[in-house]
């Protein structure tokens, strides 16, 4: 067969250590470009992001998580960015000065990973895309989806640990050492105090390292699986320890479980709607037809590009082959550009996965029957089981915008790593035929990521309005496209001149918190849907009469991803809360139109009576 390699486990031909840096110069290029056209402009002026200001706030100041400040997430990231705080001060670009160390680290190890699985060029390539698609985008109309300012630091912090712990399985399955074991376990650990998705994605793949170790004839000891769980145990047990001084130690051990707990111990945020619909449950079989559709047309985009490589490989007139590379560019191209939603392209990536991860299964069985080695695909199958279990929580409805860029970066990096470093050199394809598929590949991406990025480039212009100042300046959308930056930053503005006191801000708005260095009297950080349902708009009624806030912000925020239709409609969705307000509070200063009303745009301040 022409072209077939003679060992499977180098699929991909080296290439020099001088071709290579000058890929990982392009790379930082890249990289450097995308921080440009995006400066100081990746947070929303008003959702998720000033959670992720505010909480290191207070907690550099001594507050205690969960108790006095309350979050989704576990503890670890927010005390590592209070830490941030404490030592530089508190500051937007503090912290992104610190995220953009983590996306760098985060970027090395996926080289690395890809490099090690599929070759250089594909780790070049895929690294590429993750940089452009995913490092610092616009891709909706919501912000903080990008390694700058991400919506929760616990993702980004988390793919890092992810990373990094795939690397350690790769070392322990290709040669282990005493340190294996520990390290492993203790990066397991660091994502059972982060995310819960994040600590699923990293217990897939150790068990599947593991079973890959036990199927090649190794049986750890009982001291590796002793230093495994000492180190898994020990982020929780030293957060359980920290907070047995503050609070009770059933309520310690508590909070140091928060990551994990709210998803098997309560239904509280998982029934959300919005939670149904990133999963794809809120038409599970529409969805499932989408993804299915979507997932055969880029299979047989794939496939016809393979097909005229194949073809050319036929012959060995040049001519012939770059007729054929010119041919698939044009049909291939000219199909991703005219009849692929870019945008939706994340609807196919769960489909992609899932059928390597059977082909990595499958290949690794064979080769295990023959008695060959089976290492190089047992990388391969890790790292897609790895991109797989990150998207469980959009298994119906994949996308790279939103909560993709962490859940389906992976997923989009595998598949451009087995384009450009497996399927040329599974196919029998000769020197020139692989270089046509390559080529076809490539102008099919290029159509791809310059959609995405011109989506992003876009957005990022309409971003005018400064927000905050100093360290804390952002730029937000103008007035014509969406006023809520122009109205978080002149209320900012305008509770940075009162005296010092607490501040609430309905529904949520803790960037305005942070923003106005006001704290809030209650540990919620938003109040409506999850944190109100099931009884407990009554208790925060309750600990705001205990505790009533010197000042009050009511904001406009579209809710009806959350079934509200506006804030206060009924009991268990704000009606309390304002209730409570009407009796105890008047209005001090308006900007705008009504902030209940969903058709109106502004905010109001309010004060207490008397």
């Amino acid at each position: 067969m022409p072209g077939k390699p003679s060992h499977e486990d180098e699929i991909s031909p080296g290439r020099t250590w001088r071709a290579e840096a000058l890929g990982i110069a392009g790379l930082l290029a890249v990289a450097a470009y995308f921080l440009w056209v995006s400066w100081r402009k990746w947070p929303d002026p008003l959702i998720d992001f000033g959670r992720e200001l505010y909480i290191p706030w207070r907690l550099a100041g001594g507050a205690v998580m969960y108790r006095d400040v309350d979050d989704f997430y576990g503890p670890l990231s927010q005390y590592i960015n209070a830490g941030l705080f404490r030592a530089f001060g508190p500051g937007m670009m503090v912290l992104v000065a610190a995220n953009l160390a983590v996306f760098a680290a985060i970027c090395a190890f996926l080289y690395a990973l890809v490099r090690r699985a599929w070759g250089a060029p594909a780790a070049l390539l895929s690294t590429a895309v993750f940089i452009t698609v995913f490092g610092f985008s616009q891709l909706s109309g919501v912000s903080n989806f990008n390694y700058a300012t991400p919506y929760a630091h616990e993702a980004t912090h988390g793919m890092l640990a992810c990373a990094a712990l795939l690397l350690v399985l790769y070392s322990w399955l290709e040669r282990p050492a005493r340190w294996h074991a520990p390290a492993a376990g203790l990066l397991f650990g660091v994502t059972a105090v982060l995310k819960p998705e994040i600590m699923l994605a990293a217990g897939v793949v150790t068990a599947a390292a593991l079973g890959a170790a036990l199927l090649a004839g190794a049986r750890p000891g009982w001291r590796q699986a002793a230093l495994w769980a000492a180190g898994a145990a020990a982020p929780t047990a030293l957060f359980a320890a920290y907070f047995s001084l503050h609070v009770a130690s059933g309520e310690a051990v508590a909070y140091s479980c928060r990551a994990w707990l709210n998803v098997v111990a309560s239904t509280r945020y998982v029934s959300d709607p919005i939670q149904r619909r990133a999963l794809g449950f809120d038409a599970p079989w529409a969805h499932l037809r989408v993804d299915a559709l979507r997932t055969a047309g880029a299979l047989a985009l794939f496939g016809g590009a393979a097909g005229l490589a194949w073809l050319s490989a036929r012959t060995r007139r040049a001519w012939a082959k770059f007729a054929a590379l010119a041919a698939g560019i044009v049909v291939c191209g000219g199909c991703a550009w005219r009849l692929v939603d870019w945008m939706e392209v994340g609807r196919c990536l769960v489909g992609l996965v899932l059928a390597y991860v059977a082909h990595s299964a499958l290949l690794i069985w064979r080769r295990r029957r023959a008695g060959a080695s089976a290492a190089a695909q047992t990388r391969r199958l890790l790292f897609a089981l790895l991109a797989a279990t990150l998207m469980a929580r959009m298994l119906l409805h994949g996308r790279v915008y939103q909560f993709g860029f962490y859940q389906a970066a992976l997923a989009a990096v595998l598949v451009v790593a087995v384009l450009i470093g497996e399927v040329p050199w599974r196919l029998p394809l000769d020197r020139g035929a692989r270089f046509v598929l390559v080529g076809i590949y490539l102008a099919v991406l290029w159509v791809g990521l310059w959609r995405l990025v011109w989506i992003s480039r876009v957005g990022f212009d309409l971003k005018t309005v400064p927000v905050g100042e100093g360290r804390d300046l952002f730029y937000a959308y103008s007035a014509r496209i969406n006023p809520t930056g122009e109205l978080v930053a002149e209320t900012a503005a305008k509770l940075s001149q009162v005296p010092p006191g607490t501040l609430l801000v309905l529904p949520e708005g803790e960037m305005i918190n942070y923003l106005a260095r006001l704290p809030s009297p209650v540990a919620p950080f938003f109040f409506f849907s999850a944190a109100t349902a099931g009884g407990r708009e009554k208790e925060i009624v309750e600990q705001l009469k205990a505790r009533p806030p010197t000042y009050v912000v009511v904001i406009s925020r579209q809710l009806q991803d959350y079934g509200i239709d506006y804030y206060g409609q009924s009991y268990g969705q704000g009606k309390a809360i304002m209730d409570w307000l009407e009796a105890n509070y008047g209005s001090a200063w308006t900007m705008g139109g009504n902030p209940i009303d969903p058709n109106e745009r502004g905010t109001a301040i309010l004060v207490r009576h008397g």
